[in-house]
């Protein structure tokens, strides 16, 4: 009896299962690796009073917790290409590595992209973001100090925490909010390309230039403001619900402390720049090696890592630079273009967005003492915009998780294949056959 109610049961399972609707797949086909996991690299204890907050009548306690450390997470593939050094990607101010996993619309992203491709891929939340968590400690002291009476010793304690709204991020990278200088709740948000889209943007576009990015993807529940916080803002709602702002978090990387580089211009480093580059540059040399790619506000803390490695003795390590619409500036990271003799480096811009001097800048210097004869490696300052493909067009800063993602990448992963050496060869299945049997013969003779 009991088997056959298990049986029964098991039916039922079976059936339910099939009858239950399907996720949409993300993946454009199945994905073969060897090896996948997270791990964390980096970070350094602090013992404080104030890890929590004490109970009615309890004295705070000294605790040790672990502040400063940056989470990974990787993929490798089970065919590796051409013996490619491994590749870290670094998300940007607002964002965790969920940018680089997949997109709001459910389509692949960069990350199981560039492991098809077969690439060793690790995607990391910066130091103090996401699954890296933040020093809370701050925040508790503070309000310790404030409540004790301690305002003028307290207030200063407690961190700004920036982020990106959701009608920043649109008027970043998808559009405006008009009239100019009006609100959420009086303004209302308009594409570019589309009628009334101002001329005085940093990027020529004309009317019908959309932005090449999912904004159909929006969640019908907060289209309809259900459970809302606050007034409902102007304009169509839909522009106030796409799936892409439930990715945006606050950069808690300001609770850490920051740092103090003499060869850097500013020379007071914020914690941002100094914990991410630092678990960066620790990961690098855990690989044996890495190519690193950056996004908008990480770009810097790329610039930073080398910095690191150079001072560790390690710029070796270093197998290729990409900077995603971020900062290229060598003299904020403390570096000159001669660190960059072997170092491939790529500057790489979209749509909406102008050609940032301090990229062409550092491009140009690497390439003149390649002419020079001084450095070997080759940098690139590729625009999007400027190679006359239509499917680049209207690619936003968010170019990781637009319509056309998968095409951006290629364009990166080619250029990577062109400029970035292969790691050197390690003795052959052959080489190691022949040495075991060499070693046998000799056995036998003694």
């Amino acid at each position: 009896m009991k088997r056959i109610v298990c049986v029964l049961f098991s039916l039922t399972l079976i059936l339910a299962a099939q009858d239950a609707p399907k996720m949409k797949k993300f993946l454009t086909k199945p994905l073969v690796i060897e090896d996948q996991g997270s791990f964390f690299i980096g970070g350094v204890p602090k013992v404080t009073n104030y890890a929590t907050v004490p109970g009615p009548n309890q004295a705070p306690a000294p605790n040790q917790i672990t502040i400063g450390q940056m989470y990974v997470q990787f993929q490798i593939p089970a065919t590796k290409k051409r013996n490619a050094p491994p590749l870290i990607m670094v998300h940007g101010s607002t964002h965790t590595a969920a940018c680089l996993e997949s997109t709001p619309d459910g389509r692949e992203g960069w990350f199981p992209y560039c492991v098809r491709k077969g690439y060793s891929t690790y995607i990391v939340d910066q130091a103090g973001r996401g699954r890296s968590g933040f020093d809370e400690s701050v925040i508790h002291e503070a309000a310790a100090l404030i409540r004790a009476g301690d305002v003028e010793h307290g207030l200063p304690m407690l961190p700004a925490f920036g982020r990106i709204t959701d009608n920043g991020a649109w008027t970043a990278w998808f559009g405006h909010l008009t009239p100019p200088g009006s609100t959420i709740l009086n303004g209302t948000l308009i594409r570019h390309g589309d009628p009334g889209d101002p001329p005085t943007d940093d990027a020529t576009h004309t009317n019908e230039y959309f932005p090449a990015y999912p904004l159909t993807a929006v969640d019908p529940n907060i289209a309809a403001r259900k459970g809302a916080i606050g007034p409902a803002p102007s304009g169509p709602n839909a522009d106030y619900a796409l799936e892409y702002y439930k990715q945006l978090v606050p950069n808690a990387e300001v609770t850490l402390p920051g740092s103090v580089c003499p060869t850097c211009e500013p020379t007071a480093i914020p914690p941002s720049n100094t914990w991410t580059p630092i678990a960066l540059a620790d990961l690098v040399e855990k690989l044996g090696g890495a190519v690193v790619a950056t996004h908008s506000q990480s770009g810097i803390m790329g610039h930073h890592m080398v910095r690191i490695l150079k001072e560790r003795g390690h710029l070796n390590l270093v197998k290729g630079l990409i900077t995603i619409e971020g900062s290229c500036s060598l003299q904020n990271s403390g570096l000159k273009a001669e660190d960059f003799d072997n170092i491939p480096y790529l500057a790489l811009k979209g749509d909406y967005t102008a050609t940032a001097v301090p990229c062409q800048q550092t491009v140009d210097a690497i390439n003149a003492r390649r002419a020079a004869g001084m450095g070997t490696a080759k940098a690139d300052y590729i625009k999007l915009d400027e190679l006359g493909n239509p499917i680049f067009k209207g690619t936003t800063h968010m170019m990781m998780i637009g319509s056309n993602n998968l095409e951006v990448m290629d364009v990166i992963l080619n250029w990577a294949d062109e400029n970035i050496p292969p790691k050197p060869k390690t003795a052959t299945a052959k080489t190691a056959t022949t040495k075991s049997a060499t070693a046998k013969t000799v056995a036998k003779k003694k």
